[in-house]
């Protein structure tokens, strides 16, 4: 009864128990009433599973570095508290659209978002600096933070401030340290009182094995442990934490000190390790090659603690979870740590940074320190502040460690709020053939609709005519000896339409070095002069260049190789170019269009370049107002293999982000996508990569996309049925998946087979218009039921 009442007291004692903390003294520092000031860096963290082993080593050196000039320029007034927190995180995201089948397509693919849990990891280091002059202190602390954010800049390092909201002035250490204290995270004003008084809101129960934290709104559960010690290891230690599907707090204080006073305590340690019964060889070993590091100054000390803190919504899964994670930590990481019963209040507010009571101190090195806090983390993407629309994420999925990755294709700073920003947002799709390549693209695109976008789409094999027709776009099939319906000269006669036009011709009358001589140059530009200065537009004919240029009668005059696609020599190309001016003549006011071009999706064919060149250009087209353009190239190789389609599709990837538009590349044949002449240029030109499985890939042939050997290996092992994916974005880097399953469905209409195609094109016949009427045959008759009649598949339906 005695120590029950003693816990009772604590707990009605919470504020006293807190620190001393006291007011914001400068936009990033607060001051402790103790002496000195507090100054916090929140750490999104870095990129580990795909990363080489010796970039991971060179970072963890060189924080073990850092950490021992910190030490060893400002010894025992600077003290360290880390603080990894895993949290659960609601997915809580709605999203609205304009089309109905995409409404119904998201709510099916986020129903497992909601139904599931999800965790995020932080990473959080505080620095408290003890002086006697306070503004001399705060410069010094200021400092500190300036040398760790440059430091730190690949783990995206943010310091907390006090911030305005809504005409009140906040403080975000505050906020971080009440939610160690209260379980919730919620804002913190700034008042005449000081964060010690103001920080407190819980009531906090500590029972024999639990903790009850009691808020105003919820009440939660948890389990106090001290860390009795962990052995020697290097980079990553507490990795195998990282996806763990509990809540949970580590703390470890690093109380730094000086040169000499490591030493003693270096010597205390290993005299009290000798005396007890459970001492431990490797530590004693530790400890005595610490002292020749220590005096090259390559290393430094600190009086070390830690305490772990694992929630439940129950007292009993509080517990159920403390052991798993601690047996977790002892199995996965080395890490023993002991239940705190008595002293679970000290444990408790011993996560606070500036704590003085601390559990189970002893020393440890800068390395040590390290390698238990290497912030490293898997990538999430970002799901607020990007440039599209309101800000938030284009979609999210599911990465192999079941944590949420937040995916754009717009890549910008994970630390600025870029809405409205134009970014560069280029996208990069390979993956062979059934990986689920067209699913993926259609599913962003579906996500995209909700920004009403404009859409432009090179096709293969009409994949993506279903869901495009769905959108409400125009789809055409160019077929190989069809007209096309293609009219150059049907567009109006200015400058840069001009410009266009002689390097089309041109391009239809290269010689067989593929060169144009200068006098051919100028023969063309007069004809094409020529035939745009005609009154009636449907006289604007590719045949009609043939008056302006003489028949010299010579075996490859010019002459003769523009007659190759002209119908008034019966050219072998005239269907490509050579018609009349007609719907197809200027797509500047068409909002999404699409064209399966399959047929000139093949090398050393003479029309391929012509024909996706004037496609291209008319894409320009739409953009001339402005808006958001999404334009979508199959087997972006073949094109960007000839001279005019390759200028056209760079200068859309140089230049395309100031007209909003941005291009989605794909191919099922990575291996001649990479063989591409400019496949380096456009690798560095996008700044999302999605790398599909292909089991075929060879470790030579996909150099040049820059993966890591990890990367490779693990992309190499995926089968092509995994549905699973490598996403690369400046430093991020993440396998996830694209869990469609249950919605066959939609992916029907995601995907367009060619069966379905045939069903397709026969329901929009028999709908008349009525989208909603096609889209319940559709579905009804690709189930094989073709021979009912349409009222009885439609009663069906709706039964």
């Amino acid at each position: 009864m005695r120590v029950s009442n003693e816990l009772n007291r604590l707990v009605t004692a919470a504020e006293d128990r807190l620190p001393r903390i006291g007011r914001p003294v400068s936009v990033n520092a607060t001051s402790m009433d103790s002496g000195g000031a507090m100054m916090v860096l929140r750490v999104n963290g870095v990129p580990f599973e795909s990363v080489s082993r010796g970039e991971i080593e060179a970072r963890y050196d060189s924080w073990n570095r850092q950490l021992a000039a910190m030490t060893l320029e400002k010894g025992n007034r600077l003290s360290l508290w880390t603080t990894f927190r895993r949290r659960r995180v609601s997915f809580g995201d709605e999203y609205r659209f304009y089309k109905p089948f995409i409404q119904q397509a998201v709510d099916k693919y986020l129903q497992r978002f909601r139904r599931h849990d999800h965790f995020e990891n932080s990473f959080y280091l505080t620095m408290i600096l003890q002086g006697d002059d306070l503004d001399e202190t705060v410069r010094e602390l200021e400092e500190l933070g300036e040398g760790l954010m440059k430091a730190l800049v690949s783990y995206d390092p943010q310091l907390l401030e006090t911030y305005g909201h809504n005409g009140i002035l906040f403080s975000e250490p505050y906020q971080f340290i009440g939610e160690l204290v209260n379980g919730i995270d919620e804002r913190v004003p700034v008042t005449q009182a000081t964060g010690r008084e103001l920080i407190p809101t819980s009531h906090l129960h500590f029972h024999y094995d639990t903790v009850e934290i009691r808020t105003d709104r919820s009440t939660r559960f948890a389990v106090c442990y001290d860390l009795k010690d962990f052995p020697k290891a290097g980079w990553g230690q507490t990795n195998p934490l990282l996806s763990l599907p509990v809540e949970f707090t580590l703390t470890q204080s690093f109380g730094c000190l000086s040169t000499a006073e490591a030493m003693k305590a270096i010597e205390e340690q290993i005299n009290n390790l000798n005396s007890v019964e459970d001492k431990a060889k490797h530590q004693i070993d530790e400890l005595k090659q610490a002292v020749a590091l220590i005096a090259g100054r390559d290393l430094a000390f600190g009086d070390y603690h830690g305490a772990l803190i694992v929630y439940g919504d129950t007292p009993e899964k509080a517990i159920s979870n403390g052991a798993y994670v601690t047996s977790r930590a002892l199995n996965d990481c080395g890490f023993k740590f002991v239940k705190a019963t008595a002293s679970a209040p000290f444990t408790y507010m011993s996560q606070v940074p500036g704590f003085r009571t601390k559990p189970r101190p002893m020393p440890k090195s800068t390395r040590s320190l390290a390698s238990s806090f290497s912030m490293h983390t898997y990538s999430a993407g970002k799901a607020r502040g990007n440039p599209l629309g309101d800000g938030s994420a284009l979609m999210p999925v599911q990465t192999v460690a079941k944590s949420l990755f937040s995916l754009n294709c717009h890549a910008s700073r994970l630390d600025e709020d870029s809405v409205g920003e134009k970014v560069a947002g280029h996208t990069l799709i390979l993956g062979s053939t059934g990986t689920g390549k067209t699913t993926l693209e259609t599913m962003l695109l579906g996500f995209l609709e909700r920004f009403d976008p404009k859409i432009f789409a090179l096709d293969l094999d009409q994949g993506l005519r279903i869901f495009l027709e769905e959108m409400g776009a125009l789809y055409y099939t160019l077929r190989e000896g069809e007209p096309t319906g293609l009219a150059p000269f049907g567009l109006p006669e200015t400058k840069r339409n001009l410009a266009h036009l002689y390097d089309l011709v041109g391009a239809c009358c290269r010689d067989e070095n593929g060169k144009l001589s200068a006098d051919d140059q100028r023969q063309i530009k007069h004809a094409v002069d020529t035939v745009m200065k005609l009154e009636n537009i449907e006289h604007r004919t590719f045949s009609r260049l043939l008056e302006s240029i003489p028949d010299t009668g010579e075996e490859n005059s010019l002459w003769l190789r523009l007659s190759q696609w002209c119908g008034a020599t019966n050219g072998r190309f005239a269907w490509a170019l050579d018609n009349v001016p007609s719907a197809l003549t200027n797509i500047a006011d068409v909002r999404r269009i699409g064209f399966d071009v399959t047929d000139f999706l093949k090398k050393d064919y003479a029309a391929t370049e012509p024909v996706l060149a004037h496609l291209l250009y008319l894409k320009d087209q739409m953009q001339k107002k402005g808006g958001l353009l999404a334009t979508v190239i199959a087997e972006f190789w073949l094109p960007a293999s000839y001279p005019t389609t390759q200028e056209l599709i760079r200068k859309s990837l140089k230049t395309g982000r100031k007209a909003d538009e941005f291009m989605i590349l794909d191919s099922q044949s990575p291996e001649d996508a990479i063989q591409c002449p400019v496949f380096a240029e456009i690798r560095d030109l996008t700044a999302t990569k999605i790398y599909l499985p292909n089991p075929d890939a060879t470790r030579e042939g996909y150099k040049l996309l820059n993966l890591t050997d990890r990367e490779f290996d693990t992309l190499k092992r995926l089968s092509k049925e995994s549905r699973t994916f490598l996403i690369k974005q400046s430093n991020q880097s993440a396998f996830a998946t694209l869990d469609l399953g249950g919605m066959n469905d939609e992916i029907a209409v995601l995907s367009s087979s060619l069966d379905n195609v045939a069903i397709w094109e026969e329901c929009t016949r028999e709908a008349h218009g009525d989208t909603d009427l096609r889209m319940q045959l559709f579905q009804a008759r690709r189930k094989g039921k073709r021979n009912r009649t349409p009222e009885a598949e439609l009663t069906e339906e709706v039964e």
